[in-house]
């Protein structure tokens, strides 16, 4: 499991810093652990080696590099993986001075492709090793021109961060996204990212481009601008169904919508615009997004809006109005309510966020529908209210 987590987030690192060069297509698990294509063609494979005891040593007898060298050779030998596509073994392991590994670094005064394939040869050559032995007996059917244009193409990054510490260097790369908030940021494409993933994995896509991947930033970059907020995907998605009205009847919030004579769709709607209200505005509290000094003035600018038009209704319907009538007013007031135009930020664009806020003012029976609501209010719950002048 660690593997693959480890996996994961060193395909991110990369996706996200060679969006900055070059235009690509990423997959996960096709060739091999990750894959870049461009126009078509495997530019790039990945392989990610994640070790649980730290800093242990490559050898030349490794069994990480022979496997993932193994790898290699049979998409050579396939076609499938290019000569020419550039093959990088990444691993939090480290390796000596003198080894293969070393040997091949990335590009530097140490890499020598030459004693690296001098090592390998003599490492498969004498190993009694059964468990590599077709990666040993493949390496040695090469040529040694084979060998050494297969070498060419491949580099061994070694004392990579583990698959919890790569989470700074995450932060690093992304550190533009939003200054005052380097970590939620982070959290917020890495959510996307495996998500992605996941889906890329169960359905058998053709690969990310980095046309989504950069979409994907700019959207978490411009959300956690000072005039916006983040959306979490899964609040938005949120519908309360029919079956569970029932479970929400004894709240005041619920019994307000009612009282008016709405449906149960409009009833079901005000449940799941509460809910989701509740939900993000908690999120957006945990992140550090917003206060509670930021929600109460959000509150009292639907209290002072909401106060007005009742106002407004209330003169309409003059002294003695019937049951009949109030109901009608007050769903009037709902309905300006499910459709008023006051975000909580100007760059936050979900109508459910103010929607919603209502009905959690109504739910504290600060403020409600009906005409006359607070003593409707305390004629069902048998208690005070607050009071409805904000």
């Amino acid at each position: 499991m660690l593997g693959y987590l480890y996996q994961v987030r060193v395909a991110l690192l990369w996706v996200i810093r060679q969006s900055r060069v070059m235009d690509f297509l990423v997959s996960i698990e096709t060739l091999d652990d990750v894959s870049f294509e461009a126009n078509g063609d495997p530019i790039a494979v990945l392989q990610t080696k994640h070790s649980i005891h730290g800093t242990s040593g490559l050898s030349d007898l490794s069994s990480d590099l022979w496997k993932t060298l193994r790898v290699w050779m049979v998409g050579r030998a396939s076609g499938e993986v290019p000569i020419t596509a550039a093959k990088f073994l990444i691993s939090t392991s480290m390796a000596s001075a003198g080894t293969a590994c070393s040997a091949l670094g990335p590009a530097g005064e140490s890499r020598d492709v030459e004693a690296a394939s001098t090592r390998l040869k003599q490492a498969a050559t004498t190993s009694t090793n059964a468990d590599l032995k077709d990666a040993f007996e493949a390496f040695l059917a090469l040529g040694e021109a084979e060998r050494h244009q297969l070498l060419s193409s491949v580099y061994v990054v070694t004392g990579q961060p583990d698959a919890d510490a790569i989470h700074s260097q995450l932060q690093a790369e992304l550190y533009h996204v939003s200054l005052h908030h380097q970590a939620l940021s982070v959290q917020m494409i890495e959510g996307w990212w495996f998500k992605r993933v996941i889906h890329e994995l169960v359905h058998g896509g053709v690969g990310i481009p980095r046309a989504e991947i950069d979409a994907q930033i700019s959207e978490v970059q411009e959300s956690l601008k000072r005039d916006a907020l983040p959306i979490d995907e899964e609040i938005d998605a949120l519908m309360v169904a029919l079956e569970q009205l029932p479970e929400f009847a004894s709240r005041p919030f619920y019994r307000q919508v009612e009282i008016v004579g709405a449906g149960p769709r409009r009833i079901r709607n005000a449940i799941t615009s509460y809910l989701q209200a509740f939900r993000q505005r908690s999120a957006w509290m945990r992140d550090d997004l917003l206060f509670d000094a930021d929600l109460r003035q959000y509150d009292q600018r639907l209290l002072t809006e909401w106060a007005l038009l009742r106002e407004q209704v209330c003169d309409e319907l003059g002294e003695g109005a019937g049951e009949d009538e109030m109901a009608k007013a007050g769903r009037a007031i709902l309905k300006w309510a499910e459709d008023a135009p006051l975000p909580i930020k100007s760059g936050v664009n979900v109508p459910w966020v103010c929607r919603g806020s209502f009905h959690m003012l109504a739910d504290d029976r600060r403020l409600g529908w009906h005409p006359d609501f607070e003593a409707r209010m305390q004629a069902i719950f048998d208690m005070p209210t607050d009071g409805a002048t904000p």
